[in-house]
């Protein structure tokens, strides 16, 4: 390894990888076909809708990147879209993943007595 590769090597090994572009995918839970799409726009504005029984449908949302955590940063907040439309839906969101070695996405949702994982594919 030459030293111009070990110092690109060296400088990448801090920084968290972040998603870009569009994940989407669906999963049958119950009968019910649930899709999830993720669009990361710029490193800190994706739109996020997960469809089924319900409809989420938020454009422009805030989010920040902790380790392989996406961190929707407004989602506390009343009159944000994602934290209102999860409160009509009555759906609680757990968590949203990103595994950089599989470049996916897992959201995580409770919806009723039900935890769901939506795995999400570059699309």
């Amino acid at each position: 390894m030459n030293l111009y590769n070990l110092l690109v090597l060296l400088m990448s090994l801090g920084k968290t990888q972040v998603p870009s572009g569009a994940y989407c995918g669906t999963k049958t839970v119950f009968g019910e076909s649930i899709t999830g799409l993720v669009t990361f726009k710029t490193s800190s504005v994706l739109d996020f809708a997960i469809t089924g029984d319900f409809n989420i449908d938020c454009t422009d949302e805030s989010y920040s990147v902790s380790g392989n955590q996406i961190l929707f940063t407004e989602i506390n907040m009343p009159g944000d879209c994602t934290h209102d439309a999860l409160n009509e839906n009555q759906i609680t969101l757990n968590s949203v993943t990103y595994d950089t070695t599989k470049n996916t996405i897992d959201v995580s949702v409770k919806y009723s007595i039900a935890k769901i994982d939506i795995l999400l594919n570059q699309c």
